[in-house]
């Protein structure tokens, strides 16, 4: 019997995932989330298409085996049709959950490799509402036997239908940033990780390259698809969610150490990009 492509994955990361499950619906997925650690890594071509979501950790650079490669921040998904092998170099530990789409001759499965013009390149893109559902879709079916199997659907139905509206232009942003770009930022997206804490302007980090801000930010959104207050505000999103995952800390606390100006303002913000609180992710991964 041929490996599925979530053996393919685990196999080519040499990792297994620290969760594993299916998600029955329409469409069905196969959903994993691997916490792993590699400087290189090929995918083979894969059976079936795949959305990888790169939930937080380290910049990622990678694409088609046989074209340009062009790095990614955390926060974007990728597409990756059956068939297309990729490469991907990491600059650190990655966090991502795998969403694998089981039914090849679904509708829903067609009608999206159709709108991505039969599936020869990977496809990255920055979507909140894909990542926010991917990443709820995980953590429900980690909750095993406590699993709310019409939320599982619900969730599946709205990252199909999202992607879909990805595809045809309606809402989230491809992405194919310049890695020279990046290159130039990287000083600058250094220092942001380690100073989400205290107040970033756009005109601060402008000063951290010697450029006007106008310039600044017109270089960081072509680089990175999106604004850099909306970087930050990502950012620091990303840390609460790993000080509330892998902590017992208090809550007000992780939003101070995160960057939020109170406990209320990080839950709306929580919510607005996960689709739950912060209390709630916490209750969850008990």
């Amino acid at each position: 019997m041929a490996p599925t492509a979530w053996q393919l994955v685990s196999k080519s990361l040499g990792v297994a995932p620290v969760f594993s499950g299916a998600a029955n619906g329409r469409p069905a997925f196969h959903v994993e989330r691997y916490f792993f650690q590699a400087k290189r890594q090929q995918i083979p071509a894969l059976p079936t298409l795949t959305l990888a979501v790169h939930v937080g950790g380290a910049r990622v650079s990678g694409g088609n085996t046989s074209g340009t490669v062009s790095s990614f921040i955390p926060g974007f998904s990728v597409l990756l049709p059956p068939g297309c092998s990729s490469e991907w170099f990491f600059d650190g530990p990655v966090d991502a959950v795998m969403l694998y789409f089981t039914d090849v001759s679904s509708a829903e499965t067609k009608k999206l490799l159709k709108r991505m013009n039969d599936g020869t390149i990977i496809y990255p893109f920055i979507d909140g509402l894909v990542s926010a559902a991917a990443i709820n879709l995980a953590g429900e079916l980690g909750r095993g036997q406590r699993v709310n199997a019409v939320f599982v659907r619900k969730l599946g139905s709205i990252i199909a239908d999202q992607i879909e509206r990805v595809l045809d232009g309606h809402s989230g942003k491809q992405i194919s940033p310049d890695r020279l770009q990046l290159g130039r930022l990287s000083t600058v997206l250094d220092w942001i990780s380690k100073n989400l804490k205290q107040p970033i302007t756009s005109s601060l980090l402008a000063s951290k390259v010697g450029l006007s801000e106008s310039h600044f930010r017109q270089l960081f959104g072509k680089a990175l698809g999106m604004s850099p207050n909306r970087y930050v505000q990502q950012q620091r999103i990303e840390r609460a969610h790993r000080l509330l995952a892998d902590t017992n800390l208090p809550i007000a606390y992780v939003a101070s150490e995160s960057g939020f100006v109170s406990q209320s303002y990080l839950t709306t913000c929580f919510r607005a990009s996960y689709g739950i609180t912060p209390a709630m992710l916490r209750r969850a991964m008990r």
